[in-house]
């Protein structure tokens, strides 16, 4: 990604019609785009609600013929700037509003970066995007039920023979940091797979307990 540059003035955010280019060269282009996303969220004199949705218009309007560059620049931001992950997956579920299509695309392509990093051994990575992905159900871009079969999924490693349980801790760990971001839009919409998952994490941990004092 290219270096960020200091925020100047709101009105970058402001929507296509308003919005001058300096230069109609796609790179030049590129990296405006670049910029515009990295930057939201940063000190602006508007509220990050106007910013949000003024981007998400500009970001629309370049959807046409710039669509995968913005997709890799939000996934990008995802990973390398988790502190700032609502606010990316706020941005998302505005986009996915003005086009759904580019909403279920992202989606899937963090699904794929996802197994990618799992078997890639990039495992504080993988942790992210599982958060970035479940705080998506709050932006109505993800359903709740979509999102417990991936943490059911992951679960269900610790029930499985000869699993190593470095491997087991891990992906419990991952599920319960996710829950924070997810657990009260689960309770009130799945409110019973809920407690299943939750049960079957319990099993495991008491179970490990066990294992635990038996090497004491």
């Amino acid at each position: 990604m290219s270096q960020r540059r200091p925020f100047s003035d709101s009105s970058d955010y402001g929507g296509p019609r308003k919005r001058q280019r300096l230069s109609s060269e796609p790179v030049e282009i590129e990296d405006r785009l670049e910029s515009l996303i990295m930057r939201v969220g940063e000190k602006s004199t508007s509220s990050l609600e106007s910013n949000l949705e003024g981007l998400a218009s500009v970001l629309e309007a370049d959807l046409p013929n710039f669509k995968s560059k913005i997709m890799y620049i939000l996934s990008d931001c995802a990973i390398k700037m988790p502190e700032k992950t609502t606010v990316y997956t706020t941005l998302v579920g505005l986009l996915n509003a003005k086009n759904y299509n580019c909403g279920g695309e992202f989606v899937e392509m963090m699904v794929r970066n996802f197994k990618e990093a799992l078997k890639g051994c990039e495992f504080e990575n993988a942790r992210i995007m599982l958060r970035f992905l479940v705080d998506l159900v709050n932006c109505h871009v993800v359903s709740a039920g979509s999102i417990l079969n991936v943490l059911d999924t992951m679960v269900e490693v610790t029930t499985e023979e000869n699993v190593p349980q470095l491997r087991c801790d891990w992906y419990i760990y991952a599920v319960l940091s996710s829950l924070p971001w997810v657990g009260r839009e689960l309770y009130e919409k799945k409110e019973h797979e809920l407690d299943k998952l939750l049960s079957t994490i319990d099993d495991y941990m008491g179970k490990r307990g066990e294992i635990g004092r038996a090497h004491v």
